[in-house]
Order: structure tokens, then C-alpha cells, then sequence
């Protein structure tokens, strides 16, 4: 066969693609080979990855189960700072001090012995922030030595003349020695004796002359200065009742509990009328300022059910701070409904705690809301045992504030002169406090501790707690109808309760009228026994003239 070149050519093309194809081939064997030490290597990589997903999968379970542990971790330690903080609020409540006086002195902080020239070189860190300092002591104050016996006083003299006196010896002088005496209180009785007389006429008739008892004098047995005294010694002393019957039997008068009970709700029946006259003061004062505040009072209640004989009611108690009044009304709750005989239609500064029922009655027009600091500083001051540096960070701020508060106060200024004070001293430093207030909120955990309370209850009140800044009529804080309170409270120790809804409402009608007193420096025994002597003739137009601020300016009068 003849091979030409083209079958030659051709020839070495298929001979070029065979040993390509054989070529290909031990690629392809190659790869394959690749391919199966490939998957030899990718099975355990397989089991590698399905081992790390079932790895990861456990650890998602088990750190969801830590987070839970976590938050269960994080309730149980609120939960003992919580337990703790209200152990030592209760071990403070028997055992410790009531004051929340801070005992450190700052640096700058105003004193009360200052000059009025000192105030405007008195620097109460402008804006910055005090980390430490330190206790000053003050000097030792000289003992004032023996008290004077008041001139008013009955003097029983008591002569004492040498023994072996020479018969020629001469008096020159006198040295006298006061020893004050008591004489246990003492009763009496007041006997009117009514003469009768006769005489006869021409016409052989007689007639007969009797005088007429005073208009003042009722039937009662009690004399208005015993019904003063039992009055005054349960609500201004709180002695109890049965224990002035003790007192009334050493002295051989047998009185029961009813007849002394009858003779306390009398006077305060006959008090009614100046009681209405101070309340009319109160919700509609002249100076547009008021302080509000309710505590709780244990009533008897017949209408309960079986096992349950008392009900808590409240004593709710109104302030007027700029003429020193205070008027305490009860009522069965707690509710707006319960503040409404009072507060709907009052109108100007309503001052008081954080309690949403003032909150609601601050809001209505014409109410301009402010706040109280105490109860604000207060809250930080029991946040110490869980959180002492910022507790006492807020706690040095607020001590600088009441400094100038103080100082005003000795220093008798006018609003005027205090809005100026505060102004340029008292601003910088509340400031300062909402300041840091605000940077300490984001820090923490949680808002439910003691220090998160604290920081919540400022941060949303900081424009009611600032507003006395700006009004040098406004307090503070409402100390003023605190203290007021605080007979409630101790008489609430000794009575336990009140009889009944009624008798609660006697106790605020003498509770007022005896706390005004008290802020007007009154002797409430004179007074309440002034006021029951000429209650049965007085006329209803001067009833104001009674009031005990009025009745102190009346007798001062020369």
C-alpha cells in the first residue's frame, strides 16, 4: 500500500492524539486518585465539623443555662442588698438615731455664726466636685451657768438669821439663794353660791330674790380648765385616758373612762367653729403656698367583719408655712377622692412627697407642684450600706444645700434676699447634683437598689425638687408639717387607736388647733381653757379672733 505524506500526516496526528489521550488519561486517573485521597481527608473533616457543631451546639445550651444562672445570680444579690438594706433601716428604726444629720463638716460649707458682710467671699464649690474631707472641730462653747428663776414666779421667802448672834450686832445686807419647788397639780372645786333673798310687799305677798348662774357655765361637771388639762394631757402629752384616771384617783376622785371621754369629745364639739375658721386659712391662704401629707391612724370599726375590729385610716395633714398654721383632716383612705374636700380648689404651690395622689392634684391649673428635698436626700442617705460612695457623693451635695439653707434661716432674710443667696450659691450645686445624677443612671445594672431608687426618684423630680431655688417663699422640704405629724405618731404609741371614725375626726379638730399653737410658741393649756370659758358667749363674727396666732397677738397687746 502506497503511503503517501498525507496519509503520513495523518499518521502523526492520530499518533500526537493517542498519546494525548493516554496523556489525558493519566491525568484523569490522577485526579481521580486526588479526588479519592480528597474525600479520604474531607470524611474526617466532615466528622471534625459535625463534632464542632454538636461542640457548639452544647455550648449555646450551656451558656444559655450560665446567662440564666447569671440572672438568677443577679436577682438573689438585689434581693439580699434588698433583704440586707431593709435589716439595717429596721436595726436603725429600734436601735438608732432618728436625725439624718450628717456629723462631717465641709470644706466652704456656710456656717451659722457668719456675718452677713462674709456671704458674698463665701465659696461653696463652684461646680466642682469634693471627693474627701475632713471633720473640723468646733471651739467648746462656755457653760452659760445656773439658769435664772423667771421673776414671774411665786417667791415663799425663807429667813435664816446666824446662830449666836451678838445682841449688838448690825443687819447691813442680804444674801439670797433660789431652789426652784414643784407642787404636785392640784384639784378644786368651785363652788357658786347662789343667795336667796324675800321680802315682803304691803299687799302681803312675798317676793323672792335668786341670783343667776354665769351665761359661760354649763352643767358639766368639769370646770373648762379640768376639760383643758385632760384635753391637752392626752393629744399634747399622750397620756392615755385610763392613765389619768390613775392620777385623778390618788387624789380621791374616782372618774370613769366614758365620763373623761365625754368631756374631751365636748371640747372638741366646742371647738368647732375655730377649727372651720383655720381650715378656711389653710385652703385658701393668702400667701398661695401650702404643704401636704397624710399619715396612717388605727380606727375601731364596728362595721367589720368577724375578726377584723379596726380599720387604717389616714390623718391627713395641711400646711400654710408662711403664717404657721396646720390643719390635720381624717379620712378612711388614701385615695384622690380623699384629698379632694381639700385640695380640689386649692390653688398656688402645693408642697409635698413623691405620692401620686399630690402628684395628680399638683397638675390641675392654677397648682404649681414642688417637691420635697428631704425625702429625696433621705432615700440616698439609706442607700449608704449598698452603695456608700455614691450615697455619700449626694449626701455631701445635699449638706452644702442645707448649709445656705441654714444660714438664711439664722440669719432671718427676706425671700427676696434668699432667692438672691440661692441664686448665685444654691444653683451651682444642684446643678452640679442633676449633673451627676444623670452620668451615674446609664452605670448602673439595675434601678431596683437602694442607690438606683435613689438616683430614679431625683432624676424624675428634678424640676420639682429645684423649685424653691427660684421663690424665696418656698422651703426646701416640708419638715415643718413632718414635725407637725410627729404627735400623731406618738400618741398613735400610747392610745393604739381611735374609738371610732368620729372620735379620729375629734383628734384632728384638737391636733390642729394644738399644733398651730405650738408653732406660735402658745401655752395650749391657756389657751384651750381661755377658749372653752368664753366659747358660749363669744360672737360668731370674731370667731377668728380665737385662733391661737390671733389670741397671742390679742393678750401681747398693751
Amino acid at each position: 500500500m502506497l503511503i503517501t505524506p498525507q496519509h503520513q500526516e495523518l499518521q502523526n496526528k492520530y499518533e500526537q492524539l493517542l498519546l494525548k489521550s493516554m496523556q489525558f488519561d493519566a491525568i484523569l486517573k490522577q485526579k481521580d486518585e486526588i479526588i479519592q485521597q480528597l474525600q479520604n481527608q474531607i470524611n474526617p473533616l466532615k466528622n471534625l465539623v459535625e463534632q464542632l457543631l454538636a461542640e457548639v451546639k452544647l455550648l449555646r445550651e450551656q451558656n444559655a443555662a450560665l446567662l440564666e444562672i447569671i440572672k438568677e445570680k443577679d436577682k438573689r444579690i438585689q434581693k439580699l442588698e434588698l433583704i440586707e438594706h431593709q435589716y439595717h433601716q429596721l436595726t436603725k428604726l429600734v436601735y438608732g438615731r432618728s436625725s439624718e444629720k450628717t456629723i462631717t463638716t465641709l470644706p466652704g460649707q456656710l456656717s451659722l455664726g457668719i456675718d452677713a458682710e462674709l456671704i458674698e467671699a463665701c465659696k461653696i464649690n463652684d461646680g466642682q466636685k469634693i471627693e474627701s474631707y475632713t471633720k473640723i472641730k468646733s471651739e467648746k462653747k462656755k457653760h452659760p451657768g445656773r439658769n435664772e428663776i423667771p421673776a414671774h414666779l411665786e417667791r415663799k421667802y425663807i429667813d435664816i438669821h446666824p446662830e449666836n448672834l451678838p445682841a449688838d450686832a448690825e443687819h447691813f445686807d442680804t444674801i439670797e439663794t433660789e431652789q426652784l419647788e414643784y407642787d404636785p397639780a392640784r384639784l378644786f372645786a368651785t363652788v357658786y353660791r347662789r343667795y336667796k333673798y324675800k321680802r315682803s310687799n304691803p299687799n302681803g305677798s312675798i317676793e323672792f330674790f335668786i341670783a343667776s348662774l354665769p351665761e359661760e357655765k354649763d352643767k358639766s361637771l368639769a370646770a373648762p380648765s379640768l376639760k383643758a388639762h385632760v384635753t391637752t394631757e392626752k393629744f399634747l402629752w399622750h397620756t392615755p385616758i385610763h392613765r389619768q384616771m390613775q392620777k385623778f384617783a390618788q387624789s380621791g376622785i374616782i372618774l370613769s373612762e366614758n365620763t373623761i371621754g365625754d368631756w374631751i369629745n365636748g371640747t372638741c364639739r366646742s371647738v368647732i367653729a375655730i377649727y372651720d375658721a383655720l381650715r378656711n386659712n389653710i385652703v385658701k391662704p393668702a400667701c398661695g403656698y401650702m404643704m401636704a401629707d397624710e399619715t396612717p391612724y388605727q380606727v375601731l370599726d364596728s362595721e367589720k367583719a368577724k375578726g377584723k375590729k379596726s380599720h387604717i385610716g389616714y390623718m391627713w395633714s395641711y400646711c400654710n408655712p408662711v403664717d404657721k398654721l396646720v390643719f390635720f383632716e381624717y379620712q378612711r383612705g388614701r385615695g384622690n377622692k380623699h384629698a379632694r374636700p381639700v385640695l380640689q380648689n386649692y390653688k398656688g404651690y402645693l408642697q409635698s412627697d413623691g405620692y401620686s395622689v399630690y402628684k395628680h392634684y399638683g397638675s390641675l391649673q392654677g397648682v404649681t407642684h414642688v417637691n420635697c428635698n428631704a425625702h429625696a436626700r433621705r432615700k440616698f442617705y439609706d442607700a449608704r450600706q449598698t452603695d456608700k460612695n455614691r450615697a455619700e457623693h449626694a449626701l455631701m451635695l445635699y449638706s452644702k444645700l442645707y448649709g445656705i439653707e441654714n444660714y438664711c434661716k439664722e440669719q432671718h432674710l427676706s425671700f427676696d434676699e434668699r432667692v438672691r443667696i440661692r441664686q448665685e450659691k444654691s444653683v451651682p450645686i444642684f446643678d452640679e447634683l442633676t449633673g451627676w445624677v444623670k452620668e451615674q443612671i446609664p452605670k448602673l445594672t439595675t434601678l431596683r437598689s437602694p442607690i438606683g431608687k435613689a438616683l430614679a426618684y431625683f432624676s424624675e423630680r428634678e424640676k420639682q425638687l429645684g423649685m424653691y431655688l427660684h421663690n424665696g417663699m418656698l422651703l426646701m422640704d416640708t419638715n415643718l408639717i413632718e414635725n407637725a405629724i410627729r404627735p400623731i405618731a406618738l400618741g398613735r404609741n400610747n392610745f393604739l387607736f381611735a374609738g371610732s371614725h368620729d372620735a379620729a375626726q375629734n383628734a384632728a379638730v384638737i391636733y390642729s388647733l394644738l399644733a398651730t399653737c405650738k408653732l406660735h410658741e402658745v401655752n395650749a393649756y391657756d389657751w384651750l381653757k381661755y377658749v372653752l370659758t368664753v366659747m358660749p358667749t363669744f360672737p360668731a363674727n370674731k370667731i377668728q379672733e380665737l385662733l391661737p396666732h390671733n389670741w397671742k397677738a390679742s393678750i401681747t397687746e398693751p
